[in-house]
């Protein structure tokens, strides 16, 4: 046998190089999707959260102008009117609170969920009254938000169902 052949072997082959560097690669391009996919359901959970906050504040304004009955409903058509600030410059009546509170969160809901992937997908708001069947059986209110995250094509909604007891 010669001797070149029975040499040992020192340092790595540019095989082996390549080997470990392919592996490193794809490891760190699955910690990065991982990361990615991290980052999409924090988002998500914060906008989830933000829609409750919204639906809860919405409910809690109807709670304290009982008088008001249907002058919460609102429908994605609906045209508000009216100044945002109104009654924090005027005494209103219930029916006008209805309508700046109406003002109110439909801005707030446009401000905060976030506006689809394609940035033009607005979020909506919603709320349906339905009245006793009795005049002693208390209101119905639903009210929803709806919206679409970012890079996402489905729609996710928050909705709370409550009760209105007693009148005025």
């Amino acid at each position: 046998m010669s001797s070149s052949s029975l040499r040992a072997q020192h340092g790595v082959s540019i095989v082996e190089a390549l080997v470990a560097l392919l592996v490193l690669s794809i490891g760190m391009l699955g910690i990065a999707v991982m990361y990615l996919e991290s980052v999409k359901a924090n988002r998500t959970a914060l906008s989830r959260t933000q829609a409750i906050q919204l639906v809860n504040d919405m409910a809690d304004r109807i709670r304290a102008n009982r008088g008001a009955g249907d002058k919460y409903t609102l429908t994605a058509s609906s045209k508000l009117t009216g100044a945002i600030d109104y009654c924090t410059k005027n005494n209103c009546t219930s029916d006008q609170l209805a309508n700046y509170d109406l003002l109110q969160w439909v801005d707030a809901v446009d401000k905060t969920l976030p506006h689809g992937g394609d940035g033009k997908t607005a979020p909506q708001g919603t709320i349906t009254y339905t009245p006793g069947a009795l005049t002693s059986d208390p209101g119905r209110y639903t009210i929803q938000a709806s919206w679409k995250d970012a890079g996402s094509d489905d729609t996710l909604t928050t909705r709370l169902e409550f009760m209105q007891l007693g009148t005025t």
